[in-house]
């Protein structure tokens, strides 16, 4: 049956991974009429699973049908669970089982099996899809896959596997822009931060006749505190600690009082429940997911591989600086169909640091210089291309060429000359090499028939005769597997075709020598040649005469171009090469240089060696991450600049004294570090406080921007104004807020002042201020006050 228009769609959502298969057929086609609502269809997908979906519903009209099929039936889809209340904890298992009875499905694999939970349901309108990835959540975020195995038409295994996390936590895919990565979206926002949450659930039935409204109920009666997120007794709001000190207003967050509920950006939440326990966790839930700022990704890749579930990494040059994020894979669109069409849906964006490990860095910038390879597969009587095919039925050679030019293969013989290997010899039990890898080991591509989507029927990896499906796989093993289960099968015996209507005798002939044919018809081209055998010109007949015709420059393809200028000419994918020898250095007069600069793949290199000695002395890339220039003393790398992603790097060869080794020193600048040099010794304010509870002092350099930290002058205090003659300093230093970890930002500071002694204030602060205690106005301490802060 001919399908087409296909999308195999798997998306994560509501902690379970779930398989829509939407496909087109010809309602024509007598195999058409044996599809009906709530039967099924199984196929292998791209991931070696076999999936076995429900038809749950068709539309079209008498020549195409379009049909949606699920892969989790209707026992889950269709099916309701009711409200229920369970009074002890009980493992993931005791819940599964009693939700899954009686619908084909049972528990497999169980990763959270030691875990355990009291939970409540209200509703009694979920699906009993919707309940179990409900479940799933309550069991610290849970996920589901369903599962299912076939022997033939026969299915063998229909499970519910649990995994802390479906897919791989390895990255398994790369993407880079200019690559394989075509737009990269991004967008923030703090609109809808909360720091709090309060939580109502259902509002009880009334039990007396006075008929006054009921009050929903909360978790006030509950105390809770895990350290981040608290809620005190007899309040229905929890709070986030580490939110409410990065986004309290100034002096509303108490860090000395650890259960203070001032200062919080207080949400509401709502939820049907009667359970205070459930309402908690679940406006715990809720505001993890709005404390912190919304930053959104939206991807648009070529060439998904990766499975749901899997991490990617995504690398986008063109932002400033450079955009590096992993992502998860939460929805795949599959098209078996479509060539090369298929996308997905990333989600759980993290931003990576930029200054990743250089290991990472070669390796996505290594993605750039790749080719992608298409195997182009076709079948021949003999090993000259004698009646190519595209199907093996009674052909005995088979040729592989890989191409990166298309998916689509050539029919040309000519492209898969030298390629042909006999398949229905003695042996044809090995895979065709292909193209070495970027790690020089020999790839093999294995094929093998089949009568069936799964392989398992009139399997064969020799003899293609009267098969209807065609597999195939890549691996580094020489020898073709036996397991079906390893190829990736499509149907390539479809039905025959309509006949094709007669040719047309107008069709235009094409010719080519050194003069015009005779009896020419009007549309006929010529392609003109001199006594060599070189094209001079091209022309066609317009009834009555011939005509040039310009040659578009994209259709041309030569392997050299002697003598050529070129004049407002855009070059694609070339490299350029340019020599130069003699070269002296500015003010240099007795010293030459010799050596190339290659233009390619976006950057610039030039690699200098001296005349004389023929020894390396600068080599220098200016590439689409920076510019990198070293400098070599007959071939000692002896000193390097780079500057890339936003920072100067400097190298250098060092010794302490003529006898000392020599060692390799480095040292890094960037925009924060000039920042931080140009802020040093400068006045950031002034004033004269003491500083009480009351005195904020607004520094003009925030702390986090100063090299060391804010130095700060304190002059005696006499008659009611300060005597600018009598100075003490303090530091307040930059680790004091790095460092931090205690969540109470103050420091008390000692010094000596003549007149006044030894005595010591006590200083609150942040980024940006410094706010004082009443007990520095009080006795001795009164004496001084604080008239200036340098950013030291």
């Amino acid at each position: 049956m001919p399908i087409y228009d296909d999308t195999e769609d798997i998306v994560l959502s509501n902690n379970t991974a779930i398989t829509s298969y939407e496909f087109t057929v010809d309602n024509t086609h007598p195999d058409a009429q044996k599809l009906s609502l709530g039967g099924y269809i199984a196929y292998t997908n791209k991931y070696h699973q076999v999936k076995l979906c429900t038809l749950i519903d068709h539309d079209g009209d008498d020549f195409t049908q379009t049909w949606h099929a699920e892969d989790i039936g209707m026992d889950l889809i269709n099916e309701q669970a009711d409200k229920v209340t369970y009074k002890e904890p009980h493992g993931f298992a005791y819940y599964a089982n009693e939700l899954l009875a009686d619908t084909g499905w049972t528990l497999g694999i169980n990763e959270i099996s030691t875990l355990s939970r009291t939970l409540s349901f209200d509703g009694q309108e979920d699906t009993k899809l919707k309940r179990i990835g409900d479940i799933a959540n309550e069991f610290d975020g849970a996920e589901l896959e369903f599962v299912v195995k076939m022997d033939g038409s026969t299915i063998t295994e229909q499970v519910v596997n649990v995994w802390k996390k479906i897919g791989n936590g390895k990255t398994q895919q790369r993407f880079v822009d200019a690559v394989n990565l075509s737009a990269l979206k991004t967008s923030g926002t703090i609109d809808s931060l909360h720091t709090a949450m309060a939580g109502y659930g259902s509002t009880p039935t009334s039990t007396t006749d006075t008929g006054q409204e009921q009050e929903p109920i909360t978790f006030a009666d509950i105390a809770y505190d895990d350290g981040q997120f608290f809620s005190p007794q007899g309040d229905k709001v929890v709070y986030d600690r580490v939110a409410g000190k990065t986004w309290a207003r100034l002096g509303a967050f108490d860090p000395q009082n650890r259960s203070a509920t001032k200062g919080y950006l207080v949400g509401n939440y709502s939820y049907d429940t009667s359970n205070p326990n459930e309402l908690l966790n679940r406006t715990i839930t809720q505001l993890k997911s709005v404390n912190t700022p919304k930053e959104s990704y939206e991807a648009d890749v070529v060439d998904i591989k990766a499975d749901i579930g899997d991490y990617v990494q995504i690398a986008h040059h063109n932002y400033h600086p450079p955009v590096y994020l992993s992502a998860r894979v939460l929805e795949v669109k599959n098209h078996y169909t479509v060539p090369n069409s298929d996308t997905a849906v990333f989600g759980n964006y993290s931003l990576l640091e930029s200054d990743l490990d250089p290991r990472i860095v070669a390796m996505i910038n290594g993605l750039a210089k790749q080719t992608e390879k298409y195997p182009w597969v076709r079948y021949a009587d003999d090993d000259k291309g004698t009646n190519m095919s595209a199907l093996p039925a009674g052909k005995k050679y088979m040729a592989i060429v890989w191409s990166n030019k298309t998916s689509v293969p050539s029919d040309d013989p000519s492209d898969y000359a030298g390629k042909w290997a006999l398949i229905k010899g003695a042996d044809g039990a090995d895979g065709v090499p292909g193209p070495k890898g970027a790690d020089g080991k020999t790839s093999y591509f294995h094929t093998a028939y089949a009568n069936s989507i799964d392989g398992k029927q009139g399997f064969s990896t020799t003899d293609g005769n009267g098969k209807s499906y065609f597999g195939q796989y890549v691996d580094q093993t020489q020898a073709d597997s036996t397991d079906p289960t390893k190829y990736s099968w499509a149907l390539f015996k479809g039905a025959d075709g309509r006949d094709g209507k007669d040719g047309s005798d107008n069709v235009p002939v094409i010719t080519v020598g050194t003069a015009y044919p005779t009896g020419p018809k009007k549309g006929d081209m010529h392609w003109l040649t001199n006594s060599s055998g070189v094209v001079t010109g091209y022309y066609t007949y317009d009834g009555s005469t011939w005509q040039a015709n310009k040659i578009d420059a994209s259709v041309i393809s030569a392997a050299t171009f002697n003598g050529m200028t070129f004049n407002g000419v855009t070059f694609i994918g070339s490299k350029f090469i340019s020599s130069f020898t003699g070269v002296k250095p500015d003010g240099v007069a007795d010293y030459s240089v010799h050596g190339t600069t290659t233009m390619a793949d976006g950057s610039i290199v030039t690699d200098a060696y001296s005349d004389a000695t023929n020894s390396q002395i600068t080599h220098t890339e200016l590439n689409q991450f920076g510019l990198l220039s070293n400098i070599y003393n007959n071939g000692t790398l002896m000193g390097s600049v780079q500057a890339t992603l936003g920072t100067l790097t400097l190298g250098s060869n060092y010794q302490v004294t003529s006898s000392s080794p020599v060692e390799w020193i480095t040292s890094s600048l960037d925009a924060l570090k000039v920042l931080q040099l140009a802020n040093n010794n400068l006045l950031v304010w002034h004033g004269a406080f003491y500083p009480s509870q009351v005195d904020i002092a607004t520094i003009s350099t925030p702390l986090s921007k100063t090299l060391s930290g804010w130095l700060i002058a304190w002059s005696y205090f006499q008659n009611g104004s300060p005597t600018y003659n009598n100075y003490a300093f303090t530091l307040l230093p930059k680790a004091a807020l790095a460092y931090n970890t205690t969540g109470a930002n103050y420091l008390r500071v000692t010094f000596t002042m003549l007149n006044v002694g030894t005595i010591s204030k006590t200083l609150w602060y942040d980024d940006t201020h410094i706010v004082g205690s009443d007990e520095n106005k009080g006795g001795s301490r009164a004496q001084a006050v604080m008239t200036e802060v340098y950013a030291v």
